[in-house]
């Protein structure tokens, strides 16, 4: 009888824990419900490089010639000729090269109906003084996730990464006011 009364006292006092459903022996654990977190492999590489040329070249050419006839004899002849020539040979070229690498963690975020998850990332490192802050958004398939629980940034759709820095260096960086008036202006 004694034994029933502390187990009744130990059960009405122990906290209650919700069961976490045991893993599977045929499944890997990947991300797949909100709040799940994934890790993000970064690697953005792009180049652009535009090149136009212009080349037009018009001409015009007028001519009148006329006399007076007949009773009119007295009007002197009137001519004239007039050309015009106008060219014009243009090109430019520009080119951009950028690189990103990294590595975040990202959370779902949002489940949509056929199964792609919305994910969202930011991270944030000091270095001397200097805060770098990476935002990371976008939509993820669940077949794209690997058995390690990690996906890389080109299969991200809708894929916005953000990478700033605040402190020293980056206000040496930034234009001076002057600068950012003048090229305002012009």
């Amino acid at each position: 009888m004694m034994r029933i009364i502390i187990l009744i006292c130990l059960l009405a006092t122990a906290p209650v824990y919700a069961a976490a459903p045991a893993p599977s022996m045929f499944a890997d654990r990947v991300a797949r419900h909100v709040g799940d977190v994934l890790t993000i492999q970064i690697v953005e590489n792009t180049t652009a490089t535009a090149i136009a040329g212009t080349n037009t070249k018009e001409e015009y050419d007028a001519s009148l010639d006329g006399s007076g006839s007949g009773g009119l004899n007295f009007i002197p002849l009137l001519s004239g000729k007039g050309s015009t020539k106008s060219e014009h040979k243009g090109n430019g070229t520009t080119s951009r090269q950028g690189r990103l690498t990294g590595v975040v963690t990202a959370k779902i975020v949002e489940v949509f109906p056929n199964g792609n998850l919305r994910i969202e990332a930011q991270k944030s490192v000091i270095i001397n003084g200097e805060r770098q802050l990476t935002v990371l958004t976008g939509v993820v398939r669940p077949e794209d996730i690997s058995t390690q629980n990690q996906i890389t940034s080109d299969l991200i759709a809708d894929a916005q990464i953000t990478f700033r820095g605040k402190g020293v260096l980056a206000n040496a960086e930034r234009p001076g006011i002057f600068a950012r008036i003048f090229d305002w202006l012009f």
